[in-house]
């Protein structure tokens, strides 16, 4: 008789039937189960208090408002407080049983011991395989070191101060007779404050000697930049520990710069004409995400003040979250946006700027208070945000009324750069006010609301995200209001990914390249961030030549204008105003610039021809056109150009700049008065002066 065997599953496919199995034999939802299970769900909600409700008590969901659709990762008892509520829960068994092969793999590459990462391009992270891609904090701060040895000119190293678990540290002490070194070493203040049977699930080898300090890297054309004010990107990655697509895209995108400078002309234009400040916020709390079963992970490391003795796995729930405890709008008394509760998601701490993560990337970004001269100065940011006499304090608020100032804007002429706090995993680009108030007509708009949602609009085209200003749910006491509320920057939390699971693959094919895309446009536009993205997008700038061209030689140079591209979103909530929206505009010009930004005092454009795009829509062909044209190399010095492309629409507003690069040739050496041209040049001079001397006796014996 011939054996039949079952087909062989692949792991993911293994996984899949025995959560459907698990599904049909209703153990899925067995209250107090596996408390490392997380289920992928999707809940429709059938009105916006419904999904109040939802978005209050779930973490980070993600809102799709056309479906009106909630989509959350969940723990068991996450999953059973909604189904309480008698709102119907789909599980999402197919994704439910990615993550758990996402979840097993990285417990087993744990085991191996297979994370070793002897340099930066090297693969072995977080884990092996499906997740490798994701940096521990080790191997992004000696990444920071490998790029500061290998690009000494362009990088800058930065301690901004220590992360929490290092102000507990102390000497090991000697007390009746007994050594104490419980307070020495990251892994005995962690067996100092989590009970044994947790601790279990962590490999402690793989937890630092010592805790870490809040570190960033900075990069720039530095020598090049002195003496100037130059536009800054100042970012924070993985404030939230488990989200570890946001703090790996950061690190990529500076590895890009540095990498391609010199290479690529934007890359070098970057780099030239902007400084990148790339800050890893919460240091402590990726230490324990990054072996953390289910990657419940989200707050910093505070088991004192912040310390959590309730509820499943209670000491894992312990710490602040520091998206919450930023001091412009902390506890505002709004419409919520924060959890006075110390095991809840977003505990805010015991009051502003508690937590010495915060203290240090504020006073990083921030600066000092001068009082005499009533601003922030110092920090990574310029202070671009008036205050009057009635704000003229550190904290911005009245010294009348007591509240906050919600109603002061930035000029647009605000040069200082650019705030932006990555997380996971909703697709969406948010900015400031994150939290309605009564001072502000319980709206959420700022004065500089409409620069700050063209901005939005602008990097969600190329993104491809939503730009939607606030999730379902309010904030309050984020970086992105501080950053705003003290210094008038235009500040933003973009959500990225899909998943806090998020396979390498999903990463390398969506997640890097759409926020790559997105960040290549600011950096194009940082110079004035409120203005030029009014102005149209310039793109795919080309010089047309194989190799350098003598000077005198006419070259083609052409590049893409296009003032469409924007996309819109409503807000996050049906009850605060929308975004204003956008206006596209037809291509007025477009000019070229040769080894001069278009604002460089003097720079002078050639204007270019305005022909039709194959890129145009429809609807609005005259708002993308191809410019073209030629540049006269006449008196150019030898050696590589910058050639630079802006384009202006018919609102009068130019727009984001591109670059390429043209190469000049060499003049040909006449070998000391040599070769058939220098030859001749010199016979005929000879010629010439004979000629002239004959001419001088022929006249002087006239005279006689």
């Amino acid at each position: 008789m011939k054996r039949i065997h079952p087909p062989r599953l692949t792991p993911v496919a293994a996984i899949v039937a025995s959560v459907v199995l698990a599904c049909a034999a209703g153990v899925i939802h067995a209250h107090g189960g596996d408390p490392d299970q997380v289920y992928a769900v999707k809940i429709p909600y059938a009105s916006q208090d419904q999904l109040s409700q939802l978005t209050g008590m779930l973490d980070h969901p993600y809102v799709d408002q056309k479906t009106r659709t909630v989509h959350a990762e969940v723990s068991d008892e996450e999953l059973h407080a909604v189904e309480a509520l008698g709102i119907g829960v789909q599980i999402d068994v197919e994704e439910t049983a990615r993550i758990k092969a996402f979840i097993t793999s990285r417990s087993r590459d744990e085991s191996s011991g297979a994370l070793n990462r002897p340099s930066r391009e090297q693969p072995s992270s977080v884990a092996d395989g499906t997740h490798s891609c994701y940096r521990t904090v080790e191997q992004t701060y000696a990444t920071f070191d490998e790029l500061k040895a290998k690009y000494p000119d362009l990088v800058q190293l930065k301690t901004l101060g220590p992360a929490w678990m290092k102000t507990q540290i102390k000497e090991p002490t000697v007390v009746n007779n007994q050594y104490d070194n419980s307070w020495s070493s990251y892994t005995s203040l962690l067996a100092k404050f989590i009970p044994q049977s947790l601790l279990q699930r962590f490999n402690l080898a793989l937890f630092p000697a010592q805790p870490h300090d809040v570190r960033a890297i900075v990069v720039g054309n530095f020598k090049k930049q002195e003496g100037k004010e130059v536009p800054r990107m100042v970012w924070t990655g993985g404030i939230h520990a488990r989200e570890y697509a946001p703090q790996e895209v950061g690190t990529k995108f500076i590895e890009w710069l540095l990498d391609n400078y010199g290479k690529d002309p934007n890359a070098t234009m970057m780099l030239d004409n902007n400084q990148y400040h790339y800050i890893i916020h919460n240091p402590d709390g990726r230490k324990l995400a990054e072996q953390d079963r289910s990657a419940r992970q989200r707050k910093n490391t505070n088991y004192i003040t912040a310390l959590c003795t309730t509820g499943t796995n209670a000491q894992l729930s312990s710490g602040v979250d520091l998206n919450r405890n930023y001091p412009f709008g902390w506890a505002t008394g709004g419409a919520g946006g924060s959890d006075g509760n110390v095991c809840g998601e977003t505990f805010r701490g015991t009051g502003p700027a508690s937590e010495p993560e915060t203290q240090a990337v504020l006073n990083y970004v921030r600066g000092t208070w001068n009082q005499a001269q009533c601003k922030w100065e110092g920090g990574a940011l310029p202070d671009g945000r008036p205050k009057s006499a009635e704000y003229c304090n550190p904290e911005n608020r009245s010294t009348v009324t007591g509240e906050l100032d919600w109603q002061t804007g930035a000029s647009d002429e605000y040069g200082g750069g650019m705030f932006i706090d990555l997380h996971s995993n909703a697709r969406a680009i948010l900015w400031p006010w994150g939290v309605e108030r009564t001072e502000n007509g319980f709206n959420t708009h700022t004065p500089n609301n409409k620069g700050m949602a063209v901005i939005a609009q602008r990097l969600a085209y190329h993104n491809n995200y939503s730009s939607q200003q606030l999730l379902s749910y309010n904030t309050e006491g984020t970086t992105k209001d501080a950053f705003y509320g003290f210094l008038g920057a235009p500040s933003y939390t973009v959500e990225m990914g899909r998943s806090f699971y998020e396979d390498c693959g999903v990463f390398d094919r969506e997640t890097y390249p759409e926020n790559f895309n997105g960040f290549h446009y600011m950096s194009r536009a940082l110079h004035r961030v409120y203005k030029l993205p009014f102005g149209p997008d310039t793109v795919d700038v080309k010089v047309e030549q194989t190799a350098a061209v003598p000077a005198g030689t006419k070259v083609n140079v052409s590049a893409l204008v296009d003032d469409n591209r924007y996309r819109y979103s409503n807000a996050g909530q049906a009850n605060i105003l929308p975004p204003p929206y956008p206006v596209v505009y037809n291509i007025a010009s477009a000019k070229v610039y040769i080894d001069q930004m278009p604002w460089d005092a003097g720079a002078e454009g050639k204007p270019l021809e305005l022909g039709t795009s194959d890129q145009a829509k429809s609807d609005f062909p005259d708002a993308t056109k191809r410019a073209f044209g030629q540049i006269d190399t006449t008196g150019l010095a030898p050696g590589r150009h910058m050639v630079y492309v802006q384009g202006t629409n018919s609102d009068g507003k130019p727009g984001a700049v591109s670059a390429a690069f043209l190469d000049v040739a060499e003049a040909k050496s006449s070998g000391g008065g040599g070769g058939a041209v220098g030859g001749l040049a010199a016979a005929l001079a000879g010629l010439a002066a004979v000629a002239l001397q004959r001419r001088r006796k022929q006249a002087a014996s006239s005279s006689l």
